[in-house]
């Protein structure tokens, strides 16, 4: 399975009157609600992560795979959404660059499973957004979201 994963309002809340701690490393400390529920779903020698968050250029993959083991997280297979050059005029949202990932790599719907906060999801082709878990921005992934992940991965 294919996860496209963000970061802020998923592994950590995106509460504008709440600080986000960080951890010594400098980036952010996840919750352990969304490590928990992440993990009860997610197979890190089977599955991928696409990782959609603006954050994504921070680091290199060797960067952010030890920053999600240092969450208790272990992902082998990490890519980063690709940056789409943005005309003068025109923002790509959230929508727009995971339907151009699917669309450059090919990928089919029943091997996706999107996961984020970013509401211009709700605009995906109806069979994508089937394959999607919106979470709260307040509260991140939580045990809330385990039964949606379990419907659409069938596991």
């Amino acid at each position: 399975m294919i996860f496209f994963l963000d970061i802020d309002g998923v592994m950590v809340h995106a509460n504008p009157h709440r600080q986000v701690e960080q951890a010594t490393d400098g980036f952010y400390v996840f919750s352990c609600a969304a490590v928990e529920t992440f993990n009860t779903i997610f197979i890190a020698q089977e599955d991928q992560v696409i990782l959609s968050s603006s954050h994504r250029s921070r680091y290199t993959i060797a960067e952010w795979k030890k920053i999600f083991l240092d969450r208790d997280i272990r992902i082998d297979s990490l890519t980063l959404l690709d940056n789409v050059k943005q005309h003068l005029n025109h923002r790509f949202t959230r929508k727009d660059e995971v339907l151009g990932q699917i669309v450059r790599q090919g990928l089919q719907t029943e091997e996706i499973v999107i996961i984020d906060d970013d509401k211009s999801l709700n605009e995906l082709p109806q069979a994508l957004k089937s394959r999607l878990v919106l979470t709260s921005p307040y509260s991140g992934l939580t045990e809330k979201n385990l039964h949606n992940l379990k419907t659409i991965l069938n596991r």
